[in-house]
C-alpha cells in the first residue's frame, strides 16, 4: 500500500511540476513575442530555451515560429527556413491543422524574398489540400488569408501594384481577425513598400507617416519602422529634399545595424549612395557604395544557402514520403513526381530569368557605353547622280539637320518628311537623300532614334521620369501609341522600355559601373 501511495504521490508531484513548467514557458513565449520587433536576439534566446526544455508540442511549434520571424527580421534566411520547416514538421506530426497552416504562411514571405514564388504556392497547396477547413474558423481564416497573400505576391511579381496592394490589404484584415501579429506585421510592411508605386508622393507620404506613428508605443515595432523609414527616404529623394532623405535612411540604417540585417543594410546603404551622388558628394557616395557592395555579397551568399536549405528540405521530405507511401498508394508517386517537376521547372525558370536578365543588362550597358562615346562621322555616301544636289544646298540642309537635332521639334507627333522639308525650304527628295547619305538611315529611323535618345536622356537626368507610365513617355517623345514606342525602343536599345527603366533604377552592386558611365 505504501509503495502504491508513493508512486501516486510522485506522479501527482510530476504532473503539478509539468503544469507549472508549461505555464512558465507560455509566459516566456508571450514575452518573446513582445520583444520580437525590438530585440529579435532576445526573442531567439527565449525561444531556444523553450525548445531545449519544453515537452509541449504546441509550445515547441510556437517557439520555432518565433525563431522563423526573428531570423527573418535579422536577415538570417537559412536559420529562418530551418525553423519554419521544423515548425511545419511538428505541426504535421501532431495533426495540428491551424499550426500547419500558420507555419506554411510564415514561410511564404521568406520564400517570396528568395524568389521562390512557385515553391511557396506548392508549399501552401500541399498543406491546404487535405485540410477540412470548415471544421475550424481559425483554420478557415489561415487558409483564405494564405490564398489572398499568394495572389498579392503574384500581382507584385507582374508589377500590378494596385491589385497587389488590394490583396495585401485584404490579407491584413483576415490576419487581424485571427489574430496573428506576425502575419499582420508582414503584410503591413509589404503594403508600406507599395504606397509610392500606387499613390502620388504626398498621399504615399501620408500613409507612411501614419504607419510610423503606429510603430511607437509601449511595445514599439522597430522592424516596421525600419521598412517605413526606408520608403520615406525614397519619397524625400524624389521630392529632392535630400536632407530629410538622408535623415530617414540613416535612422533606418541604425535599426538594420541593430538587427544585424545585412540585406537591409546593403539596400539602405545603396540608397544613401544615390542621395550623395545627387548631392555630388563623392567621398560619401563611394563610401556607402563600397559598403553596400560588401554587404550585398554577404546577403547573396546567405540567400543562396537558404535556397539550398529549401530544396534540401523539399527533396528529403518528399523522398521520405515516397518511401513510406510506396507500399500503400502507387498514385502518390505521381504526386511526388509532379512536385519534383514543379521544383525543376522553377529552377529552369529562375535560370532562364537570370540569363535573360544578364543578356538584357549587357545590352543596357552596351547602349550606355555607345551613348558616352564621341559621335563618329559616318562615311558620306555619294549623292545619287540623278538628283544633282548643289553643294551649297547640301551643306545648308546638313546644317539645318544639326539644329533640328538640338531642338525638340522631332517630338511632335505630326512630324513628317514633307513637313520637315517645308521647314527647311527644300523638297522631300533632297532631304531624304541627304539624311540617307549623312545619317546612314531613312527618315523614319532617323526621327525614331532621335526620339528614343531624347526620352532616355530624360530618364537619366530626371528621376521623376522613372515613375511615369510608358504611355506618357511615348507621348512625351512624339510617338502616337504605347506599342509603337515599345517596338522602336527595343529596336534602338536592344531591350524593352520597362526593362531599361528597371535596370536604370536598379540598386544592385553593378549599378556602380552604370553610375560611372552616366557621370
Amino acid at each position: 500500500m505504501r509503495s502504491i501511495f508513493y508512486i501516486c504521490s510522485m506522479a501527482l508531484v510530476s504532473l503539478v511540476a509539468s503544469a507549472q513548467d508549461d505555464g512558465d514557458y507560455k509566459d516566456m513565449l508571450a514575452n518573446a513575442e513582445t520583444v520580437l520587433y525590438t530585440q529579435p536576439d532576445e526573442s531567439i534566446k527565449i525561444a531556444n530555451h523553450v525548445l531545449q526544455n519544453s515537452n509541449n508540442a504546441d509550445q515547441l511549434i510556437q517557439a520555432n515560429l518565433l525563431n522563423t520571424n526573428a531570423y527573418y527580421i535579422k536577415g538570417e534566411f537559412e536559420n529562418a527556413v530551418n525553423a519554419g520547416v521544423e515548425a511545419k514538421v511538428l505541426a504535421e506530426s501532431t495533426e495540428n491543422i491551424p499550426m500547419q497552416l500558420k507555419a506554411t504562411l510564415a514561410s511564404i514571405p521568406l520564400l517570396n524574398h528568395l524568389g521562390l514564388n512557385a515553391v511557396a504556392e506548392r508549399y501552401y497547396i500541399n498543406t491546404n489540400a487535405p485540410v477540412p477547413i470548415q471544421k475550424a474558423v481559425e483554420s478557415s481564416n489561415f487558409s483564405i488569408g494564405g490564398k489572398v497573400l499568394l495572389n498579392g505576391y503574384k500581382e507584385m511579381e507582374q508589377d500590378n501594384w494596385q491589385q497587389a496592394l488590394e490583396y495585401f490589404g485584404k490579407a491584413n484584415s483576415i490576419f487581424e481577425k485571427i489574430p496573428d501579429k506576425a502575419l499582420v506585421n508582414e503584410t503591413t510592411a509589404i503594403m508600406a513598400t507599395l504606397y509610392a508605386k500606387v499613390y502620388s508622393i504626398d498621399t504615399a507620404q501620408n500613409h507612411l507617416e501614419a504607419l510610423l506613428e503606429n510603430t511607437a508605443g509601449e511595445h514599439p515595432n522597430n522592424y516596421l519602422k525600419m521598412v517605413v523609414l526606408n520608403q520615406m527616404g525614397a519619397l524625400f529623394f524624389l521630392k529632392q529634399d535630400y536632407s530629410k532623405s538622408i535623415e530617414s535612411y540613416l535612422t533606418a540604417l541604425q535599426i538594420a545595424e541593430l538587427f544585424q540585417n545585412k540585406n537591409y543594410q546593403s539596400h539602405i546603404s545603396e540608397n544613401l549612395s544615390s542621395v550623395y551622388l545627387a548631392l555630388k558628394d563623392s567621398p560619401q557616395f563611394y563610401s556607402y557604395k563600397k559598403t553596400a557592395q560588401q554587404l550585398d555579397d554577404e546577403a547573396e551568399t546567405a540567400e543562396d544557402q537558404a535556397i539550398n536549405a529549401i530544396y534540401n528540405y523539399v527533396n528529403n521530405n518528399h523522398t521520405a514520403k515516397r518511401d513510406t507511401l510506396k507500399k500503400t498508394y502507387t498514385r502518390n508517386l505521381w504526386i511526388f513526381s509532379a512536385v519534383l517537376l514543379v521544383i525543376f521547372l522553377t529552377w529552369l525558370l529562375l535560370r532562364f530569368r537570370y540569363r535573360n536578365r544578364a543578356r538584357q543588362y549587357n545590352r543596357f550597358l552596351t547602349y550606355i557605353e555607345n551613348r558616352q562615346r564621341p559621335i563618329e562621322n559616318l562615311p558620306i555616301k555619294e549623292i545619287s547622280k540623278g538628283l544633282n544636289i548643289p553643294q551649297e544646298t547640301e551643306n545648308a540642309i546638313v546644317s539645318k539637320l544639326e539644329q533640328f537635332e538640338k531642338s525638340k521639334q522631332f517630338t511632335k507627333q505630326d512630324m513628317s518628311l514633307a513637313l520637315l522639308a517645308a521647314n527647311f525650304e527644300t523638297n522631300t527628295k533632297y532631304l531624304s537623300e541627304i539624311i540617307n547619305t549623312h545619317k546612314g538611315k531613312n527618315f523614319n529611323s532617323y526621327i525614331n532614334e532621335l526620339r528614343i535618345n531624347y526620352i532616355i536622356d530624360k530618364l537619366k537626368s530626371n528621376r521623376t521620369y522613372l515613375q511615369y507610365k510608358i504611355s506618357y513617355l511615348a507621348e512625351e517623345s512624339g510617338f502616337s501609341s504605347h506599342s509603337s514606342f515599345a517596338t522602336v525602343f527595343k529596336a534602338v536599345t536592344g531591350i524593352p522600355p520597362t526593362v531599361f527603366i528597371d535596370l536604370l533604377k536598379s540598386t544592385k552592386k553593378t549599378s556602380k559601373h552604370i553610375y560611372e558611365k552616366v557621370e
